[in-house]
């Protein structure tokens, strides 16, 4: 059948086009976050690895030595990929762009992280600035137990029987209060 000169079907296969184009990127997108989110560059480098091995092996070139390091990298590469058929050359290539995208996000991650702590040491020192802030803080690190087993303990002066800066936490073992360990039982 004959393509028509319809401007309707023209229209129609030229929004097609678009669609299927549009469908395309959108799976390559979601096929890269998963990916992005799934895969760590370990993973992917073995696997690299693990074909350019295969590729290397089984890609020896007639006259005795295999693909090597020649001057013609372009020649080289297409001696290389002798060992490979075309599925294979296809997911090397594609372990490759998963390399780039895995280190980008790895990358991103981590700045995201340094982010996060940078906020969250801000707020810590943001807390320490102000009694209810210190207080609140005291709390979340001293246990009840804690508190009161402590040698350091005071009412008044150490309410959450925290040791002088540079002393060990000791906390008294018996009823009595004589025998110290360091163990909060």
């Amino acid at each position: 059948m004959a393509k028509s000169e319809n401007p309707i079907d023209i229209y129609r296969r030229h929004q097609r086009k678009k669609e299927l184009k549009k469908n395309k990127t959108s799976r390559i997108q979601a096929r890269d976050a998963k990916v992005a989110a799934t895969r760590t560059v370990e993973e992917v480098q073995a696997e690299i690895s693990a074909l350019e091995r295969r590729r290397d092996r089984f890609g020896k070139k007639v006259d005795g030595h295999a693909g090597g390091h020649d001057d013609d990298d372009r020649h080289n590469d297409s001696e290389r990929k002798e060992g490979l058929d075309s599925a294979q050359i296809k997911k090397l290539e594609r372990l490759r762009k998963e390399l780039k995208i895995v280190t980008a996000a790895t990358k991103e991650r981590q700045a995201q992280l340094e982010q996060r702590q940078l906020e969250e040491h801000k707020e810590l020192l943001a807390k320490q600035k102000t009694v209810e802030g210190v207080k609140k803080i005291n709390e979340e690190k001293y246990s009840l137990v804690q508190r009161f087993a402590s040698v350091y303990y005071d009412e008044n002066m150490n309410p959450f029987g925290a040791p002088p800066p540079g002393q060990p936490s000791l906390y008294y073992c018996d009823e009595e209060g004589k025998a110290t360990t360091r163990d909060a039982r």
